[in-house]
């Protein structure tokens, strides 16, 4: 399986505390792996957007959430869009614990 280098993935837990970020989301948002975890994902929104992305973060903790464009705060404060799909992170029999995310920018 080839690695896939232009597309990116997030893990963040129910509290919205990024896990795993790769060098794809990383690198859009302009700040580096060691910074990226244990940030907020709140962190990455604008506070104009706030509310609209805590609807958007309840609505991927369950399965089958529709992708989503959303505007996020690089660390120099300007914006990106991207195109994202979130899925629930749950054992096979167990609760919900976390979301992973694919993360492109816009085009």
């Amino acid at each position: 399986m080839e690695l896939v280098r232009d597309k990116g993935v997030l893990m963040v837990d129910l509290e919205g505390r990024i896990h795993y970020a790769n060098s794809y989301v990383c690198d859009l948002v302009g700040i580096n792996l060691e910074d990226m975890i244990g940030l907020s994902c709140f962190d990455l929104v604008f506070s104009e957007d706030m509310e609209q992305a805590k609807s958007l973060f309840e609505a991927n903790t369950i399965p089958n959430a529709k992708p989503f464009r959303f505007r996020l705060k690089r660390k120099d404060g300007s914006a990106i869009w991207a195109d994202i799909q979130a899925a629930a992170l749950r054992p096979a029999s167990g609760p919900v614990y976390g979301i992973v995310a694919t993360v492109v920018r816009s085009a």
